[in-house]
């Protein structure tokens, strides 16, 4: 999924083997990211508006008459054997619907997206799968959808990502649903990409705020839809806990995503007793 992707781009496509197809979805972008993705060899799905990341994932698989379909943010880069490593495993494990590579940041650290609002402590995973060098296969219970590999049929029979949710929190919700229906989650350490992170979405205190606004929100909607207890108590606890703390003084970017947070989360309240979407699609931002 594209949204004025223009600068990240080409190196993403550059680094898709030439046997793989590339279906890019872009949500409205004003700048050159449609005409670089066709320059590479890419299928083109303009949008009409910026309908969010999840809305845009659907509509790439929609159709896809291939076993698997993989998620990437256009900031990322695939190592040359990342996409046959991911189908190994995949076929190595049929019941795994979904599957994280090891994904990497801009100084080749491992990052490990450990927790979810949608899963207790107990099944948090395990700090040591983030060590240097480990190159384990394992199965956990939550994954990020920054590079997000899934198998067909488990995105198609949980009716893929949830297009209520603009942005944020629509890979936990989608996971969750997987495990719900008896699909098993997997990091292949083996296969690697490396995800530069916000050079979409931008690191301005505006786009800062924007993105708290829109996590305040999905988090929102994912507790409450799937149960967790006292989602409005626990979100407002989270707004002014962010609010209050000592860094919002110091920094106007803290305090613009602060404020952005409780926004969010009035907002959606507000939203609950109105019709209507809850959150109303513009930002942008991507994962």
């Amino acid at each position: 999924m594209t949204y004025n992707s223009a600068e990240v781009i080409a190196q993403f496509l550059s680094s898709v083997p030439a046997d793989i197809e590339v279906v890019v979805v872009d949500n409205n972008s004003q700048d050159a990211s449609i005409q670089i993705a066709r320059d590479h060899g890419a299928r083109v799905i303009e949008m009409p508006r910026n309908m969010g990341f999840g809305a845009a994932c659907n509509r790439g698989a929609a159709g896809n008459d291939k076993e698997f379909v993989f998620f990437c943010n256009p900031d990322s880069t695939l190592t040359p054997a990342c996409c046959a490593l991911l189908i190994e495993a995949a076929q190595k494990h049929p019941r795994a619907g979904a599957m994280n590579p090891a994904i990497l940041n801009g100084k080749g650290d491992l990052r490990l997206d450990r927790r979810s609002a949608l899963i207790s402590r107990s099944e948090y995973t395990d700090r040591r799968y983030a060590a240097p060098g480990n190159k384990d296969s394992v199965q956990v219970n939550i994954l990020t959808g920054a590079a997000l590999f899934c198998r067909q049929s488990a995105f198609d029979e949980v009716g893929g990502f949830d297009e209520d949710i603009f942005l944020y929190h629509e890979d936990d919700d989608l996971v969750f649903r997987m495990r719900q229906a008896g699909w098993t989650l997997r990091i292949e350490h083996g296969a690697t990409v490396t995800h530069l992170g916000g050079k979409s979405s931008g690191t301005a205190i505006q786009g800062a705020a924007m993105k708290a606004y829109f996590i305040a929100q999905s988090r929102m909607y994912v507790e409450r839809r799937h149960g967790v207890s006292f989602p409005g108590l626990r979100a407002w606890a989270r707004a002014f806990v962010k609010l209050l703390s000592p860094l919002t003084v110091l920094s106007a970017r803290k305090r613009a995503q602060a404020l952005a947070y409780l926004n969010g989360t009035r907002r959606f309240e507000m939203s609950r007793y109105q019709e209507g979407d809850y959150m109303p699609p513009g930002s942008g931002l991507e994962k």
